[in-house]
């Protein structure tokens, strides 16, 4: 299946990272943390030169670390991925 991307009336090719916002969690009571993974939007490859270009989903404020990762098969958010 192709995936593509209209932006501007431009088709992009498939993306080749999602991209994510990751929040930890307050300390539960056995002191262990969780993270929280908000997908924010996709990367591209820059068309013809070397780089990404990221497209965030519409309406979305993004602030803190950003994480790209390579797309999954079941496209579902990660888990249990350590958030450095």
């Amino acid at each position: 299946m192709f995936h593509a991307l209209f932006i501007r009336g431009k088709i992009m090719r498939k993306p080749i990272y999602h991209v994510f916002v990751t929040q930890e969690s307050q300390p539960d009571a056995q002191g262990e943390k969780s993270t929280y993974w908000t997908k924010v939007g996709v990367a591209f490859a820059h068309h013809g030169k070397s780089g990404l270009n990221v497209v965030f989903t519409p309406g979305i404020a993004v602030s803190g670390k950003l994480v790209l990762l390579e797309p999954r098969e079941d496209n579902t958010a990660p888990q249990n991925i350590a958030a450095d």
